[in-house]
């Protein structure tokens, strides 16, 4: 170890280009700086990710961040503070023996700043009052973005180390730098040797791309001129002598010998990328020829050892053979190697071998943080897909994680005005974090409403605003002391009577929920229920409900003058079918006794795991949207999901997520939801199937196995509790809105469902006018069911309507490959009219071999209704219609809720016969679960 104990007398101080816990904690650094004269060490992401990577030392730690709700980055964070504040510590007698000349290790700022001035200054002073060290060294680069941050940052005091310095011109900006904040300190009368920095050159890359740009050209020289083979291994040490002679000249002028008179240090050299990577070179290529005054060499194990036995140790190497290294660049120039072209390559390359480990270091952070929340973690696998991985890649490089939770409309469109318009429904993004402002509200409410004993809490809403509800009521059902939780979303009267005969009118609060504050259907449910409290003697009829809306809506003008017991005003900013994570979702969660906060927690995880701190290709919610887009465009858009067991209806809050938000400009995600089981190698080859489960809950994981092993793709999705649903909300945003871009459409508007939405309205208005209804005449008459086929579609002509099965065979018939049939039922829903279904969506099925989906009307308006006019025309629609046995009517209006839901219906026939899709309608009569039935055996006999 003599060699290294006497750089020191040369000048020159060796650091330790390595740091890990156990090397800190076992006594191996104190050791090398007792025995060995270790001066310094220095680290980067590429160490960190080794070191946290692999060993045990950090997993009481993580496990314990993991507890207290650390997001990734903040686990890195105080993982790697810790590690540099106890090297700091075993460094400090260094650093006061050598009056702050040595005794410093160096911690860098995150790599994907390496470009962003601001982020750099704003994390270097996080991380330098975090580590509260003065033996600490930031490390930043050398970079245009760079500069004015080191500069900002010596000038407030903060030690700085620059890194990722090739080119000369780039350090001398880099010393001019160091100089002017040394100026402005000395000018405000600041203690200017109170600042330490060092220019760290990095030398072995240079001779790993100019060797390979001189291997091309040998054999290829010009006669009597240099030699591609007689340069290899040169250009690394001829360039950091060349930057030694700058050094010399900037440090010896006017300039700075006006600062050394008040004290200044000299920002010493750091030759730093010291051990050889060619095998073929001398280990001690990068230290002997390069010992100078004034000079740092930080060198890995391996080299250090190298020298320590076998190195040359002479005084002034770095001054030795100066002519020679500008010949060295010369020869370089006439051979035509672009040394400024080499050093701006190496300059990105570099910022990419540190990015390449910090992504995996938080990757493997999160899953470390998973693994130490042990169940409370949900687990994510995806099928491959050719051309995946290429996509996450791409999307890594434009940085879609970060732009995505930055609010960064021009993933999805460069039109300015679309832009501005998805600019203002990006607020979902903030997910947890803007709902936990206001959880003490609602809970407090919510308390408020248990303690007065009301027995039920009835959300009247649709679509976005009331599929969350409907899955929180049937996931987490009545909890004991809390009201129960109901979800009307329908227009059928029977529907509207039976809700109000299941509850206890005199304890019942309503919640009444619309973005808009103008959606028909919950005006209308309101209106019912307003006019049933007032005519059970309420003094005080509106003090029974609350209003969830947007700020300025009719709705919120309505609940004034009505005097609505509370109104939740809801972030504007955010559609409603990303509004779960909002006053749509929690305020309905914690009236039911729902711990809202775990919600949340689970919410906050998921965004962590999906934060721009983990690359795209390890983000998982990120990674599932680019899974479900890749499919789709290999042919495979059929999504279909299913779930068992008490999170069943989950996924029909996924099915109008994924359906109106990727349904439109001809492509889209087709989600099929309930769908009945058929043998896993008769499905077609346009289906991707998703299957979530809940930790404990007997699944159908062998029937996953199953498909996957008949060739069709399989997503599983693991939660541990029903609280974890928070996280799932989020993760299928972050994903819906990711299959969004890559399939090339706006995921946050819905074009075409204000068409059967016009025209309901213009149906009501003939009825008021007593004009009725202008339906056409059935073609076919069975018993009470009515079937009605527009003969003047040319399609329509394959049909023969000679009878009931027939019209149902030929509409079957129709279905091609890779299309879908769609059932679309306006009636109330019923347990045993969903098994009916359930048997007419299997005959479907087992004739067609195509997907099939259900929707009830009008839910499914505000769903599935978008896909079926914007999406792939792959549709086959089956519209089933029904009379009311009785009508109930809408006070303020001058039609009834069957009214209403026939024009609804109508409407949205007219829609679909209007983009040319291939619609049978269906009108039940009265007896629906019969007519229901007598369809599905019509169709069995076709």
């Amino acid at each position: 170890m003599e060699r290294l104990l006497k750089l020191i007398e040369h000048g020159q101080s060796y650091w330790l280009d390595n740091l890990t816990r156990g090397m800190i904690r076992g006594g191996e650094l104190e050791r090398r700086v007792r025995e060995e004269g270790l001066r310094g060490v220095t680290s980067n992401p590429a160490i960190f990710h080794k070191a946290i990577s692999g060993g045990t030392h950090y997993d009481d730690q993580i496990r314990d961040l993991a507890a207290d709700g650390a997001s990734v980055e903040e686990m890195y964070e105080v993982l790697v503070v810790t590690d540099i504040q106890e090297a700091c510590d075993v460094l400090r007698p260094v650093f006061e023996a050598s009056e702050g000349v040595d005794g410093y290790v160096s911690l860098e700022v995150s790599p994907h700043l390496i470009h962003d001035t601001p982020g750099s200054i704003v994390e270097a002073r996080r991380l330098w009052a975090g580590v509260d060290r003065p033996n600490l060294l930031i490390k930043i680069p050398g970079t245009p973005a760079g500069i004015p941050a080191i500069e900002e940052l010596l000038y407030e005091g903060i030690n700085v180390n620059i890194t990722l310095l090739f080119a000369i011109p780039a350090y001398e900006r880099v010393a001019d730098a160091y100089m002017r904040a040394l100026e402005r300190r000395r000018a405000e009368g600041r203690d200017v040797g109170a600042v330490a920095s060092v220019a760290s050159f990095f030398l072995s890359r240079i001779d790993t791309l100019v060797d390979q740009l001189l291997s091309h050209r040998v054999g290829a020289g010009q006669e009597g001129g240099p030699r591609p083979q007689d340069l290899f291994g040169k250009a690394a040490v001829a360039s950091g002598k060349t930057a030694y002679q700058s050094f010399l000249r900037l440090f010896g002028g006017d300039r700075w010998e006006s600062l050394a008179a008040t004290g200044a240090r000299v920002q010493r050299l750091l030759w730093a990328s010291t051990s050889t990577k060619n095998p073929l070179y001398d280990p001690c290529q990068y230290v002997e020829p390069l010992i100078g005054p004034h000079t740092v060499n930080t060198m890995p194990e391996v080299t250090i050892e190298a020298f320590a036995q076998d190195g040359i140790l002479r005084p002034d190497t770095v001054e030795e053979g100066v002519d020679e290294a500008r010949d060295v660049f010369e020869a370089l120039g006439a051979l035509g190697v672009d040394f400024g072209a080499v050093t701006e390559q190496l300059v990105n390359e570099g910022a990419q071998k540190f990015l390449d480990p910090y992504d995996q270091l938080m990757a493997g952070l999160a899953s470390r943080r998973g693994e130490g929340l042990g169940a409370a973690a949900p687990t994510q696998r995806t099928p491959d897909v050719p051309g995946l991985e290429a996509t996450l890649d791409a999307l890594n490089e434009q940085c879609f994680a970060r732009r995505l939770f930055e609010g960064d409309a021009g993933l999805w469109s460069s039109d300015p005005a679309t832009m501005r318009s998805i600019s203002n429904r990006l607020g979902w993004v903030r997910g947890a974090e803007a709902a936990g402002d206001d959880i003490y509200e609602i809970e407090r409410f919510a308390e408020e409403i248990r303690r007065e004993g009301f027995l039920h809490v009835v959300v009247l809403g649709m679509g976005g605003s009331s599929l969350c509800p409907l899955v929180v009521a049937q996931t987490f059902g009545r909890r004991e002391g809390w009201p129960e939780l109901l979800v009307l979303d329908q227009t059928d009267p029977e529907a509207v009577r039976e809700a109000d005969a299941r509850i206890d009118l005199a304890a019942t609060l309503f919640l009444v929920a619309s973005k808009s504050g103008s959606t028909v259907e919950t005006l209308s449910l309101y209106r019912y229920f307003d006019d049933r409290v007032a005519r059970s003697g309420d003094g005080s009829p509106g003090g029974r409900f609350v209003a969830l809306t947007d700020p300025g809506s009719p709705l919120l003008a309505l609940a004034q003058e009505r005097g609505f017991r509370r109104t939740f005003e809801t972030p504007a900013d955010v559609g409603g079918r990303y509004s779960a994570l909002t006053h749509y979702g929690l305020v309905p969660m914690a009236l039911a006794g729902v711990d809202v906060e775990a919600v949340l927690r689970s919410a906050r995880a998921m965004r962590q795991q999906s934060s721009a701190a983990i690359r795209e290709r390890h983000n998982p919610a990120i990674r599932l949207g680019a899974v479900l887009a890749r499919h789709a465009l290999a042919g495979r858009d059929k999504v279909t999901i299913s779930a068992d067991g008490s999170i069943g209806t989950f996924p029909l809050w996924i099915e109008q997520l994924v359906a109106e938000s990727t349904g439109k400009d001809g492509v889209g995600l087709v989600p099929v939801v309930n769908e009945p089981p058929h043998r896993p190698a008769e499905y077609g080859n346009d289906r991707i199937f998703v299957h979530i489960t809940l930790a404990g809950d007997e699944g159908s994981n062998d029937r996953m196995a199953a498909l996957a092993g008949a060739g069709h793709p399989v997503v599983e999705i693991e939660i541990p509790t029903h609280e974890s649903l928070g996280g799932e909300f989020l993760r299928w945003e972050i994903a819906t809105a990711t299959a969004g871009a890559l399939l090339g459409v706006n995921p946050f508007d819905q074009p075409n469902v204000a068409e059967s939405k016009r025209n309901t309205a213009d149906l009501l208005e003939r009825w008021t006018l007593g004009s009725g209804f202008a339906e056409d005449t059935p073609v076919v008459a069975d018993g009470g069911i009515e079937v009605h086929v527009d003969r003047a579609r040319s399609w329509a002509a394959k049909i023969d309507v000679g009878s009931l099965p027939d019209v149902l065979g030929g509409l079957a018939g129709m279905a091609r490959e890779g299309n879908y049939l769609a059932v679309l039922g306006y009636f109330a829903a019923t347990p045993g009219r969903d098994r009916i279904v359930e048997e007419l969506r299997a005959g479907l099925l087992q004739r067609t071999g195509a997907a099939t989906t259900f929707g009830y009307g009008p839910r499914y308006l505000h769903s599935t209704g978008q896909l079926h006019k914007g999406g792939p025309d792959a549709g086959v629609f089956l519209l089933l219609t029904a009379d009311p046995v009785q009508e109930t009517p809408i006070p303020e209006e001058d039609y009834g809720f069957g009214t209403l839901q026939r024009a609804q219906a109508l409407g949205d026939y007219e829609a679909l016969l209007g983009r040319g899709l291939r619609v049978v309608r269906v009108n039940l009569g009265w007896y629906v679960d019969e007519a229901l039935g007598t369809i599905t055996e019509a169709l069995a006999r076709s």
